[in-house]
C-alpha cells in the first residue's frame, strides 16, 4: 500500500468513526415469541440517541439500517423515520421460528448513510416462551384498575348507561369534550373552565380513565361484553386520546407568544407555559395529574393496538405515536427547577453529585412511577427511550462539569425497559445536609423541604420507601431484575426503624407527616403489613434480603398484636425521641417532637388547619394505644397540644401553605439517648406571628419517670390577648378525672362539662384511665381543667361526641419569666397510688432550672440529666457541670463505671467539639465512639483530662473535615448522641 491510499485509508476511518461518534445507537433488547410465523416483527427496535433532535437537527433520509451477518437467514431489517422524524431499524423474521430457535440468535447489524457504512453492532435477539412484553404487561394491566391506583383511570367508574351516552357525545364530536374549549386553541388565548388551563386538561383526561376503566371492567363493554359495543368504545376511546393528546402543547414551538416560540427543547410547550402564568405550579412540578388517568385506558388497549398497527391500521398508529409524543410532558420540569447548580432549587446542587441525587430525587418518585411502568407497555419497544427531554441526556450538559454529567447524575435515558429499570432502584436516597429530600441517617425520612426538613413516615415518606416493590415485581426474574441491595435499603426501613415507632399497632400521629389525623391502627395492621408481605413477594429467585428472617418476626408479631419493644431511641436529625417499656404487661410509650431553623412540624392540607403547633414541644403518653386515635384528634382543640407552651387562643389557625407553620427561629432544639434513658432541650421560638409565646423547655426520661421543665416564658406578640398555658394532656375523657389537692379529691366524671381554675399551692396530682399527673408548682400558680362541650374543637365537621379533657398550668396573660412549670407524667398507675409517686418523686427528683440551663438529678438511680441552653454552669446534687456552648449531657453511675452520653442541640457542620467541665473526677483517657441511626457506625472520640479535682471532657463531633469519612452526611450527624463509658 503506497503512503496516498495509506492516508485515505486512516481518513476513512477517521470519518467512519467520527460519524459514528456522533450516532449513538440503542438496540439493547430484543425478543420473540417461539413459533412465531413469516414476517412477524421482533419486539424492539433500534433507535438512535439523535432521535431526540430531529427538530433541530433532522436525521438524513439516506440513514439506512441493514443487518451485515446472521447465522440461518432467520431476519430481515427495514429502516422506518415515525411523523417526527425519528428513525427506527426494524428486525422482522423472514421463516417461522420453531422450537429449535429457542435461545439468542446472534446478528451484526450495521447503520450506514447511503453506501457509507457509520457502525458496526451486535444484536442479540432473544427466542422465548414468553416476551418480556407481555410479562411486563401481565404483570401491570391488574394493577392500573385498583383503588390504590386510581389515579390511572382518573379515579372514575362510569354506569354503561353513563358510557353510552359519553360514546354517543364524543362520536358527533370527533372525540372532543365541547364543554372545554381548548381544543385547536393557543394556550395563550384560551379562557379556561377551571381556574386555568391544565385544570380542563385534567378532567378530560380523567373522562378518558374512566372511559378505560369501562373498557376493562364493564359487563357490556369489558372483555366478556358485547363485541361491537366493546369496539364502539375502543374506537371512541382512540378519537378522545386523539384530540386530547394532539391538543396539548409539547414542543416550544407549538405555544407562539410575542411572535416567539416559548421554548427550544421538548416538552417546553407545557412546563414554559408556566413562565407566562398559564399554568400553576403545581402542575408543572406534578405533571402526572394531566397524564396518569390516560394509562389504565391505554395499558387495557395496547394488544389490540399492537395488532391494529400491524395490520395498517392509520388511526390506532396515530394514537401510538400521539402518546409517544404527548407523555414527554411526564418528564418536562419547569425552567427554575432545571438549574444544575443552584443549591437553593428542589433537588440541590445537582453537580455536586456527593451531596445531590439529582433530579427527582424525592417522595414523588412514587407518584411517577405509575407513569414509568406504564412506558414499557405503551412503547411495545424495549429500546424506545423513555423520554426525548432533552436535558435529561448526558450530551445536554457537554461534560461539564465532569464527564456524563446528566439531569440525575449516573443516567442518560438508552431504552426504556432499562431506563425504568434504574428508576426503580433510586427510591433509597439519603439526605446528606438539612433542608434536602432523602432518608435519614436517624431512620426518619423527610420529603417536602419547602422551609425546613419534615419528617414524613406515613405520607409521603412510606409511599417512596414501598412504593417501588410494583417495579420490583414487574423486574422479577427477568433480564432486568433489581439487585439486592434495592430490597435490602426498604427492608431495613420496615424491621430495624417502624416497628420501633409502632405501638400497641398504631402509628405515632407526630411523625405520620400529612397523614396525621388518620387512622394510624389501620396504616399499620394493613398498609404496613402489606408492604412487608409484597417485598417478600416481589423477590426474585435469587434475591437476599439479610434480615428476612427478622423481618418476618416483626411481621407476625405485629400481626398478632403481640409487638414488644423497651427501649430509648432519639431520631435526632428530626428532633424526635421516643421512650417506651415493657415490664410484664405493663407497657407504655411516650414521644416528643421538637422543631428549630433546621426542621418543622408535621404539614397539613386540610380545609381546617389542626397541625400547626405540632413539632413545638408535644409530648403524649400512650398506655392502652388509643389515647390519640384518629378520633381522639378529631375531638381536639388544636391549641392545646400534650407539652405545648402557647397562648390558648380560640380562633381558627391560619391557612394557607401545608408548611405555613414554618420552622422555628430556634437554633437550639435537640434529642439525645443512650437506649434506656433520655433527655430534650427545647427553645421554643416560633418564626411565625400567629404564635405568641417563647419559652426554655426541657424534658427527661429514666425508667418510668417523665418530667417536663419550663421556664423564661414570655409573651413575644399579642395574639387575642388569651392566656399563655402550658398543656400537660388532652385525651379523651372515657375514665374519671381526679383531682387532688390541698388534701382534697375531687372526681369529674365522663359526660361532665367543666371549666375548671384551681389555684396551686402545693404539690397536686391528677389521675385518669392509667396515666397520673404530677404538678410541682413554683410559688402560686393556675390549673386549668377543661372537659366535654367546655372544649373548643378546632374542627367540630369531623368531630363526634366523645369528649376530651383538658389539664394545663396557666401562666398568665403576661407571663412572669422567673416562674415556669416543673410536672410529671406517670404510666400504669391507679388513682391509689398516686399520693405514695408523689411523695416519692418529691424525695427523689432534685431539679433545677435558671435562664441558661436545666436539669434533673434522679437520686435514686445515679442519673443527672442536664441541658444547656448556652453556656451555663448548673449544680445538681454533688455535681457541677460547665457547659461550654449549648448541649445535652446524661451522666450515669453504674457503681463500677460512668456511663456518659452527649450531643449537640444546635449541630451545625463548623461546630467541631462538645467541651464539659465537671467537678467529677474520671478516668483521664481517649474513648472511641460509635453513632447510632439506621446503620450504626464508628464515629470519632471522647477526650477526658484531669481538671483540678474533676474533669475536662472534649467530644470530636462530625463537621466539615469529616464529610468524607461520614458520606458527605457529616451536618446531619453533627448532632448525633454521643456514647461513652468510663471505667471507675
Amino acid at each position: 500500500m503506497n503512503f496516498r491510499k495509506m492516508i485515505l485509508w486512516v481518513f476513512c476511518l477517521f470519518q467512519m468513526h467520527f460519524s459514528f461518534a456522533q450516532e449513538k445507537v440503542f438496540a439493547n433488547y430484543f425478543d420473540i415469541a417461539v413459533n412465531s410465523p413469516e414476517n412477524t416483527e421482533v419486539t424492539g427496535r433500534i433507535h438512535l440517541e439523535r432521535n431526540k433532535d430531529v427538530l433541530s437537527k433532522p436525521i438524513p433520509k439516506s440513514y439506512q439500517f441493514a443487518i451485515a451477518d446472521q447465522k440461518g437467514d432467520l431476519f430481515a431489517m427495514s429502516t422506518k423515520f415515525d411523523p417526527a422524524g425519528r428513525i427506527m431499524g426494524i428486525i422482522t423474521t423472514k421463516q417461522k421460528l420453531d422450537e429449535k430457535m429457542l435461545g439468542n440468535q446472534q446478528l451484526t447489524v450495521v447503520l450506514k448513510d447511503g453506501a457509507q457504512q457509520l457502525n458496526s453492532f451486535p444484536v442479540t435477539v432473544k427466542v422465548v416462551k414468553q416476551t418480556l412484553w407481555e410479562t411486563l404487561f401481565n404483570r401491570y394491566k391488574d394493577e392500573t384498575l385498583t383503588a390504590a391506583n386510581g389515579r390511572m383511570f382518573g379515579r372514575k367508574k362510569p354506569k354503561d348507561a353513563e358510557v353510552e351516552k359519553t360514546i354517543v357525545n364524543l362520536e358527533a364530536t370527533k372525540g372532543e369534550f365541547i364543554q372545554y374549549g381548548f381544543y385547536h386553541k393557543n394556550p395563550n388565548e384560551y379562557k379556561p373552565v377551571g381556574k386555568s388551563i391544565e385544570y380542563d386538561w385534567e378532567s378530560v383526561s380523567n373522562q378518558i380513565g374512566g372511559l378505560g376503566y369501562a373498557y376493562a371492567t364493564s359487563k357490556k363493554y369489558g372483555p366478556a361484553g358485547n363485541s361491537a359495543e366493546r369496539e364502539r368504545l375502543k374506537r371512541t376511546i382512540y378519537s378522545a386520546i386523539i384530540a386530547y393528546t394532539e391538543a396539548v402543547p409539547v414542543e416550544g414551538k407549538d405555544v407562539i407568544i410575542a411572535g416567539k416560540p416559548i421554548g427550544n427543547c421538548t416538552g417546553d410547550g407545557f412546563a414554559n407555559l408556566r413562565l407566562h402564568n398559564l399554568i400553576e405550579e403545581q402542575v408543572v412540578t406534578h405533571q402526572w395529574v394531566i397524564s396518569d388517568a390516560l394509562i389504565a385506558p391505554v395499558v387495557h388497549l395496547m394488544p389490540e393496538m399492537i395488532a391494529e398497527m400491524k395490520n395498517g391500521d392509520k388511526q390506532a398508529e396515530r394514537v401510538y405515536y400521539d402518546l409517544v409524543r404527548f407523555y414527554q410532558t411526564a418528564m418536562a420540569e419547569v425552567a427554575n427547577r432545571r438549574a444544575v447548580n443552584d443549591p437553593a432549587e428542589r433537588w440541590g446542587k445537582i453537580t455536586d453529585t456527593l451531596r445531590s441525587s439529582g433530579a427527582w430525587a424525592d417522595a414523588n418518585l412514587g407518584h411517577r412511577s405509575r407513569m414509568m411502568l406504564a412506558l414499557p407497555i405503551m412503547w411495545a419497544d424495549y429500546n424506545r427511550p423513555m423520554t426525548y427531554v432533552q436535558y435529561w441526556y448526558s450530551d445536554y450538559y457537554k461534560g461539564q462539569p465532569f464527564k456524563g454529567m446528566s439531569f440525575s447524575p449516573g443516567w442518560s435515558p438508552n431504552g426504556v425497559v432499562a431506563d425504568v429499570a434504574r428508576w426503580m432502584t433510586k427510591y433509597k436516597v439519603p439526605a446528606h445536609q438539612y433542608i434536602q429530600s432523602g432518608f435519614q441517617p436517624d431512620g426518619t425520612v423527610s420529603h417536602h423541604i419547602a422551609n425546613a426538613t419534615d419528617v414524613a413516615m406515613v405520607a409521603y415518606g412510606f409511599e417512596w420507601l414501598t412504593d417501588a416493590f410494583v417495579g420490583f415485581n414487574q423486574f422479577k426474574n427477568t433480564d432486568f431484575k433489581l439487585p439486592s441491595s434495592a430490597y435490602q435499603f426498604p427492608a431495613d426501613r420496615l424491621e430495624r426503624i417502624y416497628p420501633k415507632i409502632i405501638y400497641k399497632n398504631r402509628f405515632d400521629f407526630l411523625i405520620s407527616g400529612r397523614s396525621y389525623g388518620d387512622d394510624l391502627q389501620k396504616f399499620v395492621n394493613e398498609t404496613y403489613l402489606k408492604a412487608i408481605s409484597d417485598l417478600k413477594n416481589v423477590q426474585s429467585e435469587d434475591t437476599k434480603i439479610m434480615n428476612q428472617a427478622e423481618l418476618d418476626d416483626a411481621y407476625h408479631k405485629i400481626k398478632s398484636n403481640k409487638q414488644e419493644y423497651s427501649g430509648t431511641d432519639a431520631y435526632w436529625v428530626n428532633e424526635f425521641l421516643v421512650h417506651r417499656r415493657v415490664e410484664g404487661e405493663k407497657t407504655f410509650y411516650v414521644s416528643l417532637k421538637l422543631k428549630s431553623k433546621r426542621t418543622v412540624g408535621a404539614e397539613d392540607f386540610g380545609r381546617v388547619r389542626r397541625s400547626w403547633y405540632a413539632g413545638y414541644g408535644i409530648l403524649p403518653l400512650k398506655i392502652k394505644g388509643d389515647e390519640y386515635s384518629e378520633k381522639v384528634l378529631a375531638n381536639m382543640d388544636w391549641h392545646a397540644l400534650p407539652g405545648l407552651t402557647e397562648e390558648w387562643r380560640t380562633d381558627a389557625m391560619p391557612v394557607g401553605h401545608a408548611q405555613a407553620s414554618l420552622p422555628g427561629d430556634n437554633d437550639v432544639a435537640g434529642v439525645t439517648a443512650d437506649g434506656k434513658t433520655g433527655i430534650a432541650i427545647y427553645h421554643h421560638l416560633p418564626r411565625e406571628k400567629y404564635s405568641s409565646a417563647t419559652a426554655f423547655k426541657s424534658y427527661y426520661f429514666a425508667g418510668d419517670k417523665i418530667i417536663a421543665l419550663g421556664n423564661n416564658i414570655k409573651r413575644v406578640h399579642p395574639g387575642q390577648q388569651k392566656d399563655i398555658i402550658t398543656t400537660v394532656d388532652q385525651s379523651s375523657f372515657i375514665n374519671p378525672l381526679t383531682v387532688f389537692r390541698d388534701g382534697i379529691k375531687e372526681v369529674i366524671q365522663p359526660g361532665d362539662a367543666v371549666d375548671l381554675k384551681y389555684d396551686i399551692n402545693g404539690p397536686m396530682w391528677l389521675h385518669s384511665g392509667d396515666k397520673g399527673y404530677i404538678i410541682f408548682p413554683e410559688g402560686k400558680e393556675q390549673l386549668n381543667i377543661k372537659t366535654g362541650k367546655e372544649i373548643n374543637i378546632t374542627d367540630p365537621t369531623i368531630a363526634d361526641k366523645t369528649p376530651n379533657f383538658i389539664i394545663s398550668i396557666n401562666h398568665g396573660l403576661n407571663p412572669d419569666a422567673t416562674k415556669g412549670y416543673f410536672y410529671c407524667l406517670v404510666p400504669n398507675v391507679t388513682a391509689d397510688e398516686m399520693n405514695a409517686v408523689l411523695e416519692k418523686y418529691a424525695r427523689d427528683i432534685i431539679y433545677k432550672k435558671d435562664n441558661g440551663a436545666h436539669g434533673v438529678y434522679l437520686q435514686s438511680e445515679k442519673i443527672w440529666e442536664l441541658a444547656f441552653f448556652k453556656p451555663a454552669t448548673l449544680t445538681l446534687g454533688n455535681l457541677t457541670v460547665t457547659a461550654e456552648a449549648p448541649a445535652l449531657m446524661i451522666l450515669k453511675d453504674s457503681g463500677d463505671k460512668w456511663k456518659l452520653t452527649v450531643s449537640n442541640p444546635s449541630p451545625a457542620i463548623d461546630r467541631q467539639q462538645l467541651i464539659f467541665h465537671v467537678s467529677q473526677p474520671l478516668k483521664a483517657g481517649r474513648y472511641n465512639y460509635n453513632v447510632g441511626g439506621i446503620y450504626p457506625r464508628k464515629g470519632e472520640y471522647v477526650t477526658v483530662l484531669a481538671e483540678g479535682t474533676g474533669a475536662k471532657i472534649v467530644a470530636e463531633l462530625a463537621d466539615k473535615r469529616d464529610e468524607a469519612f461520614y458520606n458527605y452526611q457529616a451536618e446531619l450527624y453533627n448532632g448525633a448522641p454521643v456514647t461513652i463509658e468510663i471505667a471507675k
